[in-house]
C-alpha cells in the first residue's frame, strides 16, 4: 500500500507540473525521488491551505534539494510566517525568524533576483526585528539601487518611512532624507510613466496613492527644510530646466517646507516663472504676482497680476487680483490713482468686497498731505475717509473688517471739525462738499459734536 500511494503522489505531481523534469536530477539533491516526493506532498497540503501538515514535507525540502524549484522560498515564507504566528514560545518563536531571513537567503543563493528578495526580507525584518532599523535600511537602499524601475512599491514606501526615523533619532542628516525622497521620487515617476505606456490603469492609480503617501511622510518629517531641497533640487533644476513635473515637484516641496525663505528663495522664483513660460495659466501668473509682491519686487508683481487678469474667467477670481493689484499700487508704487482704479474694478465685480472700501479709504487717507492745502480741505478728506470705512463694514461684517473699519472711523472722526469753525467757512453739516485733486469724489459735511 505504501508504495502504491508513493507513486499516486509521483504522478500527480508529475502531471501537475509541480515537480521538475527528471532531466534535472541534479537540481534534486542526493536523493531525487524523494525530493520529488516531499516536494509533491507539502505542494497538495500547501494548496489545500493546510500549512501546518505542509511543514514536514517542506522543511525537507528546503534543507536535502535547496535547489530544486523557487517555489520552495516562494511558499516558504508563508509557512514559516504561519509558524511564527502559531507558537507562543518567544525563544523558539525567534528561531522561527531567524529560519525566515534565511529563507531569503538561501533563494538568493540558488536563484538570484538579489534585489526583490532583498526588498522583500527587509519588509518581514521590518515586521519582527525592527530593532535592526540601520541594517533594514541600506537593505532597502540596496534593493532600490538593484531593482530600479522595477522596485516594489512596499520598498518605496518602507523606504521612506525608515529614513524619517533613523533621522529623528539622528542618525541620518536631513539631506540624506532628502535625497532619499527625491530618489523614491523619481522611481515612481517613471514607473507611473512605464504603467501608462502600457494602459495598465490600476498600477497608475496604486503609484499615484503611494506618491501622495511618501510626499505626506517627507513634508511632514522635519526633514524637508529649505536649505536641504534647495541644495538637492538647485543642480537638478540647471541641469534640465524643462522638466515640467520636477518643477512641480519643487514648487510642491518648497511650499510645503513651512518657510518664509523656502517661497522667497531664488530656486522657487526661478522654477516658478520658467513653468509660467512652459504652462500658462492664470493661477500661476496669480502666484508669480504674489510671489514678487513679497519680494517687493513690484515692476514683475505688477506685470504677472496684469497677465493673470488677462487670462481669467472666473469673477470671484478676477475680484481678488484686482483688490492685490490694487493693494500693490498702493502699499509699494504709490500709485494711488491706479490704486484706486483697481479697487473700484474689484468693486465693479463683487459690490460686497469690503476689503477694496477699506483699502480706497487709505489711500484717501495716504493722499492728505497731497489733496489739501487749507483746513476745509482737510476736513473733506476726513468725511471722505470716514465713508469708505462706513461702506466698507456695511458690506462685510467680518470680524476683523470691522475691528479695522471702526479704528479708522474712530480716528478721522475725532478729527471732524467742530460747528463753531465750520461757521468760518460759511458751511454747515448736512452739505455736500467736492474733493479735487485727482480724487473726485463728493462727500457730506460732519462735525464733531
Amino acid at each position: 500500500m505504501k508504495t502504491i500511494k508513493v507513486i499516486l503522489i509521483v504522478l500527480t505531481a508529475i502531471l501537475s507540473g509541480t515537480v521538475i523534469n527528471a532531466q534535472d536530477d541534479s537540481k534534486f539533491g542526493d536523493d531525487p525521488e524523494m525530493c520529488r516526493v516531499k516536494l509533491s506532498t507539502y505542494d497538495q497540503f500547501y494548496k489545500q491551505n493546510n500549512i501546518k501538515d505542509a511543514i514536514p514535507a517542506w522543511r525537507w525540502c528546503f534543507i536535502n534539494c535547496p535547489a530544486s524549484t523557487k517555489n520552495i522560498y516562494i511558499h516558504g515564507t508563508s509557512i514559516v510566517d504561519y509558524m511564527i504566528n502559531n507558537t507562543e514560545d518567544t525563544e523558539i518563536r525567534e528561531k522561527y525568524v531567524d529560519t525566515l531571513l534565511m529563507v531569503y537567503d538561501q533563494r538568493i543563493e540558488y536563484f538570484g533576483e538579489e534585489g526583490r528578495v532583498l526588498g522583500r526580507k527587509a519588509n518581514d525584518m521590518l515586521k519582527y526585528r525592527s530593532q535592526e532599523v540601520t541594517k533594514i535600511y541600506e537593505m532597502y537602499k540596496t534593493a532600490l539601487e538593484l531593482e530600479g524601475i522595477e522596485t516594489e512599491r512596499s520598498v518605496l514606501g518602507n523606504l521612506m518611512n525608515v529614513s524619517v526615523a533613523l533621522y529623528k533619532n539622528d542618525i541620518i542628516s536631513d539631506e540624506e532624507v532628502v535625497e532619499n525622497y527625491a530618489k523614491i521620487s523619481e522611481n515612481v515617476d517613471m514607473q507611473i510613466e512605464q504603467a501608462n505606456a502600457a494602459g495598465k490603469n490600476k498600477d497608475v492609480a496604486r503609484l499615484n496613492d503611494l506618491m501622495a503617501i511618501v510626499e505626506d511622510i517627507f513634508v511632514n518629517s522635519g526633514a524637508a527644510n529649505c536649505e536641504a531641497i534647495i541644495n538637492l533640487y538647485t543642480p537638478k533644476f540647471q541641469e534640465n530646466p524643462d522638466d515640467v513635473d520636477m518643477l512641480k515637484k519643487i514648487l510642491y516641496l518648497l511650499e510645503k517646507g513651512g518657510e518664509d525663505e523656502c517661497i522667497l528663495s531664488d530656486l522657487y522664483s526661478q522654477v516658478a516663472e520658467k513653468l509660467f513660460e512652459i504652462e500658462k495659466s492664470t493661477t500661476a501668473a496669480h502666484s508669480l504676482g504674489q510671489l514678487f509682491f513679497k519680494l517687493s519686487e513690484s515692476q514683475k508683481a505688477e506685470k504677472y497680476y496684469l497677465e493673470a487678469i488677462e487670462m481669467s474667467m472666473e469673477d470671484k477670481k478676477l475680484a481678488d487680483l484686482y483688490y492685490e493689484l490694487a493693494l500693490l499700487y498702493y502699499s509699494q508704487m504709490q500709485n494711488f490713482p491706479r490704486a484706486r482704479e483697481y479697487a473700484r474694478k474689484a468693486l465693479g465685480i463683487d459690490p460686497n468686497y469690503g476689503r477694496a472700501y477699506s483699502l480706497i479709504g487709505k489711500i484717501y487717507a495716504a493722499s492728505i498731505s497731497n489733496c489739501s492745502e487749507t483746513e476745509l480741505e482737510q476736513w473733506a478728506m476726513y468725511w471722505l475717509i470716514v465713508d469708505q470705512f462706513v461702506k466698507a463694514k456695511s458690506v462685510d461684517n467680518s470680524e476683523n473688517l470691522v475691528k479695522e473699519a471702526n479704528e479708522y472711523i474712530s480716528i478721522y472722526s475725532a478729527r471732524f471739525p467742530t460747528t463753531e469753525k465750520l461757521f468760518w467757512y460759511d458751511t454747515n453739516a448736512g452739505q455736500s462738499v467736492n474733493v479735487g485733486c485727482w480724487i473726485n469724489e463728493t462727500t457730506t459735511v460732519r462735525t464733531s459734536n
